[in-house]
């Protein structure tokens, strides 16, 4: 459907905020900012992302945000609010507009994202919503906006179910659970082993492309990686539209990184995995720490 997905999103480039790679003083999982160690050096992951990954026995290190956004803008009142996008005349559908979005990027950097899970994607897959989001649905809304990228149709299986109430509040506390969703299909119980390795509708030996809309602690990401890498994908890599930060964090770095997202050219043409090896000060430098 989205064929021409780069004119579609042309006049909504405004809307998104370049993403830095990893570095000192950007967290190597999900681009946000870390605190610092005694020494005052910055510790290489932030504290969400510390706080969400070391109770689970298997978890994502990659984790790939389109753009950058903070509460009460335009982008987070499309994946929020569920407003429509609109500059000027130029309004848009909300699900053909995510849809684009990803269309775009991953046309530009399917060979970034598969460079970090080992070779090509074997699965795409999203993460169902919660008893706490309100009203809850049968299908994720993200389920439609995959089902309009072209180049998923084939690899796109609805593969995670939430688990039992009980671990809703956990996930809604921003905290992460190994039990928080369920992964379809058995191991062991009639499953068919496919010719890329998957086991029937389950994920042994997948490589797979885990979708969401936005990241805001990791509890979600890496409570549904957790029970995928459980159940033997190989490897998982969480590509986000957006990644929620907040300039007036306690952290030292977060408030840097959302001024050097403003300074620098968002285009989709460049993403925080391929631009930590282009040859630029904003990719080579530590990320400035906050004054005061």
């Amino acid at each position: 459907m989205m064929g021409d997905a780069e004119a579609f999103t042309r006049d909504f480039l405004p809307l998104f905020r370049a993403v830095p790679p990893a570095r000192p003083g950007v967290c190597r999982i999900c681009h946000s900012g870390p605190n610092d160690r005694v020494d005052g050096r910055p510790w290489p992951i932030c504290a969400s992302c510390k706080r969400t990954t070391e109770r689970l026995t298997g978890h994502t290190e990659h984790v790939v945000p389109i753009s950058l956004t903070i509460k009460d803008t335009q982008l987070y009142d499309v994946l929020v609010r569920r407003r429509e996008p609109a500059i000027g005349t130029a309004r848009r559908n909300r699900l053909d507009f995510l849809a684009a979005t990803l269309t775009h990027f991953f046309r530009e950097h399917a060979a970034c994202l598969q460079g970090l899970a080992g070779g090509p994607f074997t699965t795409v897959a999203t993460i169902p919503s919660t008893r706490t989001e309100r009203p809850i649905e049968a299908f994720h809304y993200m389920e439609k906006v995959i089902g309009k990228v072209g180049a998923w149709a084939r690899l796109h299986r609805p593969l995670l179910l939430q688990a039992v109430d009980a671990y809703a509040p956990v996930l809604a506390a921003r905290d992460s659970h190994p039990a928080a969703f369920r992964v379809l299909g058995d191991r062991g119980q009639g499953d068919r082993v496919q010719g890329d390795g998957v086991r029937g509708d389950g994920v042994q030996g997948a490589r797979v492309l885990l979708v969401d809309d936005l990241f805001v602690s990791g509890a979600h990401v890496q409570s549904a990686a957790s029970a995928l890498i459980g159940r033997g994908a190989r490897a998982v890599v969480a590509l986000v539209i957006a990644r929620l930060v907040n300039p007036a964090s306690t952290d030292p770095y977060s408030a840097g990184i959302w001024q050097e997202s403003g300074d620098r050219r968002f285009g989709f043409d460049r993403c925080c995995v391929c631009d930590r090896d282009r040859d630029h000060p904003a990719a080579r430098q530590p990320v400035r720490r906050a004054r005061g």
